[in-house]
């Protein structure tokens, strides 16, 4: 007999007797387990086998023990939820991760007068740095000047970093070193607060890059350490891959070592900070960079940009389309900010294409949206076939909603901030009026009119944790304050639209889609086995107790030591 037609009857021979070729054992099983999927021909599944860095089969109990022989683990999920690996579509874990352990007020409401005694006792502990640093100070109706700073600490420079990003003060001395006089002119897009007399007052509105550039930078060595320390912290939440917003050049660099030593476990979509003209020059810059990153678990193929600031007072950089009120509630003369000229945005959209760069936008208000739309419509109409996401998306117009699923743009939204606090309620309800304070974060709305929408944190602006985001977009209440009444319910979403948002939908998000975001076979085994099981009952409150038990990364168990109780 023909050596080649053996093996087809043999194959023939076993398929009539209902049995399938032989195929090598695998190195993991799970079993007994709530697969979701998130493949739309097959959502639900009880088992799933790994060998290697893949998926290769999604079933259910009988064929996977197939699958088993003598050296597979096999993990008994007890009829627990496993999930895609989560994935975060706009984070600054590299950041983040360097203000670990530093001086924080922790986003809570205080006056400045309350957060003396915390201040000093950082200084009192901190004998070396130059510049003592205050992280998440919570901005929204937070007054300080650089007298009441000197107060708490007058001799070295104090900086407080609101946690919104784009907020800070600075006392006496921090402003003789950051070089902010009266005769310092705003930077662009940004605001030096002036008293009476025209002097700096210590706040800045989206300028603090005048403090941040005349502090030390930190080594290539902390960056690289910084980021060893918070991958543990986001694999304990479920988070296996994310995308890296606004990446500077020392980080690109700490990133492609850390994966040169092969320590880097999760997939990170690097979205570059870029300059504030659209230049050849910076193009190249940008090219230069993604030149680094050659490691297949980073890929630097987006550029990210800034529409416009936020919209709490006192800051209002945010973009809208009419006016912000005055404190009385009655129309003001100002609508904000767009950090980028139309003319600019157009081009570096364009430019980024012609380079193989896709684009996500950090936008807030509704009139930076409607530009951040307007110039991705140009761009399709075009020709352009490039991933367009926009992130944050506070206040959306009615009318621009439908053109998210129209234009292919993709949501990311921080739907943690979907809750009543003072910043979407004190900070805001004067300033803008009731019509749009009845629209703030339209995560239904875009949803029902077809938008993929996917998930985000901002961290450290919040929690990283996608189950207290989720379980926020669910209920729109705020766990903290429960006295308080939900914000905007009708826009809530469910669990199951939440999971899409952290998975598959993420996994467009960044063109990562086909490797992972979905447990399909021939996919990288990302996955998460989580601490419960999820039903058509769970509560928001049992979603954000959720934990992961295990927590898998191209098959290798990842999971953090347990500490504590």
């Amino acid at each position: 007999m023909n050596a080649r037609v053996l093996p087809l009857l043999l194959a023939l021979a076993l398929a009539a007797c209902g049995k399938s070729p032989e195929h090598p054992r695998a190195d993991l099983v799970i079993r007994n387990a709530d697969i979701r999927t998130q493949d739309g021909s097959a959502p639900l599944a009880s088992a799933l086998a790994v060998s290697g860095e893949k998926i290769v089969y999604v079933g259910d109990e009988q064929q996977v023990a197939d699958w088993i022989g003598p050296a597979t683990r096999v993990i008994d999920a007890g009829g627990n939820t496993v999930l895609p690996g989560l994935i975060d579509t706009h984070i600054h874990a590299a950041e983040a991760a360097l203000s670990i352990g530093g001086c924080t007020l922790d986003d809570e409401e205080l006056r400045v007068e309350e957060t003396a005694e915390i201040i000093r006792a950082c200084v009192a502990a901190d004998k070396t740095s130059t510049w003592i640093v205050v992280n998440a100070v919570n901005p929204a109706g937070f007054k300080a000047t650089r007298q009441d700073l000197d107060k708490i600490e007058k001799d070295r420079p104090l900086f407080l970093w609101g946690s919104d990003g784009h907020t800070g003060w600075l006392n006496t001395r921090g402003l003789e070193l950051a070089g902010i006089t009266r005769d310092t002119p705003n930077p662009e897009a940004g605001r030096i607060e002036r008293d009476s007399r025209g002097d700096p007052t210590g706040f800045l509105a989206d300028a603090t890059g005048l403090a941040l550039s005349k502090m030390p930078k930190p080594t290539p060595q902390q960056r690289l350490d910084a980021l060893r320390k918070v991958l543990p912290l986001l694999h304990a939440t479920g988070i296996t891959s994310y995308l890296e917003a606004n990446t500077d050049e020392p980080t690109v660099d700490a990133y492609a070592e850390l994966a040169k030593q092969h320590e880097l476990t999760a997939r990170v979509t690097v979205a570059f900070e870029t300059g504030d003209k659209p230049t050849p020059e910076e193009f190249s810059r940008l090219e230069a960079q993604r030149a680094k990153l050659t490691d297949p678990l980073i890929r630097g193929d987006f550029i990210k940009l800034f529409a416009d600031g936020v919209l709490e007072y006192p800051t209002q950089t945010a973009g809208l389309l009419a006016p912000y009120n005055d404190a009385k509630g009655k129309t003001g003369k100002s609508t904000g900010q767009l950090f980028l000229p139309r003319a600019d945005l157009d081009t570096f959209i364009a430019e980024a294409g012609k380079r193989g760069f896709n684009v996500h936008v950090r936008a807030i208000g509704d009139g930076a949206v409607r530009e951040t739309l307007d110039a991705f419509a140009a761009a399709r109409a075009a020709g352009s076939r490039q991933l367009f996401s926009i992130a944050h998306l506070q206040l959306i117009d009615p009318a621009d909603i439908p053109r998210f699923a129209r234009l292919k743009v993709f949501p990311s939204m921080q739907l943690l901030w979907a809750q009543p606090d003072n910043y979407s309620i004190d900070a805001l309800t004067p300033w803008l009026g009731d019509e749009r304070m009845g629209r703030q974060y339209p995560a239904r709305s875009l949803v029902d009119a077809g938008a993929v929408l996917a998930g985000g944190s901002d961290w450290d602006v919040s929690s990283y944790n996608p189950f207290e985001a989720m379980a926020v977009a669910m209920s729109r209440k705020n766990p903290e304050q429960p006295e308080r009444a939900p914000l905007v319910p009708g826009e809530a979403l469910t669990l199951d639209q939440m999971i899409a948002a952290y998975t598959i939908n993420a996994a467009r998000l960044v063109g990562r889609d086909n490797d992972i975001g979905s447990l399909i076979a021939g996919k990288f085994a990302d996955f998460i086995v989580l601490d419960r099981k999820f039903t058509a009952g769970t509560s928001a409150d049992e979603v954000r107790q959720t934990r992961p038990a295990s927590v898998f990364f191209s098959g290798r168990d990842v999971t953090p030591a347990r500490t504590g109780p």
